[in-house]
């Protein structure tokens, strides 16, 4: 069963004995509504893939089957998809960082804050274009989002922040998500980055099954 206070709190929280994809969507389920990632799938299998595999303008692309940077799923959506459900399957030595919003800023100078509050973004893909910042509201919840890959910036605050938060993140500590066992992760959208580890020497067949839950 999955501790929501710890989901609330800490924006990652897991689940042991999800041994199927029913049993991911039984949790996905538990949680709100799951949605179609953008290729129609509700349950969308993701593997290491060749540049040449790829679609242009995905993290694959840019990051073939290396390390993908911490980002926010679905930050190409106007409101990004409020949680990212997974399990991994195969080759599970590959591990998935993870870095709440609150630890980027924590320590930082204020005016950090300040940067990211007044930054604007444009968001570009191959079927979205619009602008955005990256706080953003919905109801009476607030997140954040962030993603290098498909989100440039569009005025001095935003390019202020993108020279800064590269080497910011990386002085964090951040979150190993280790694959053992039949876990399931579910992670808060619109708190923590994610993103993916390097790949082990001699890595088999490695799937990592995402959904995503409104």
């Amino acid at each position: 069963m999955m501790d929501f206070l710890e989901l609330e709190r800490q924006g990652l929280a897991y689940v042991n004995g999800v041994a199927s994809r029913a049993d991911l969507l039984e949790v996905a389920r538990s949680i709100g509504r799951p949605v179609p990632s953008p290729s129609g799938d509700l349950v969308r299998e993701l593997s290491p893939t060749t540049r040449e595999g790829s679609r242009r303008g995905t993290l694959s692309h840019a990051h073939a089957t290396g390390p993908f940077p911490l980002h926010t799923d679905t930050a190409f959506w106007p409101r990004p998809s409020r949680y990212v459900v997974l399990r991994a399957s195969g080759d599970t030595r590959r591990y998935t960082t993870v870095l709440a919003f609150r630890e980027v800023f924590r320590g930082e100078d204020p005016s950090l804050v300040r940067l990211a509050n007044e930054s604007i973004w444009l968001v570009r893909t191959p079927s979205a274009r619009f602008y955005c910042s990256m706080r953003f509201r919905a109801g009476d919840r607030g997140g954040w989002r962030y993603d290098g890959q498909c989100m440039s910036p569009a005025n001095g605050a935003a390019v202020k922040l993108q020279e800064l938060l590269p080497h910011i993140m990386s002085s964090k500590r951040a979150e190993y998500i280790r694959w053992t066992g039949h876990l399931a992760a579910v992670l808060c959208n619109w708190e923590v980055l994610h993103g993916r580890g390097a790949g082990p020497l001699d890595e088999g067949d490695r799937v990592l099954e995402r959904v995503y839950v409104e």
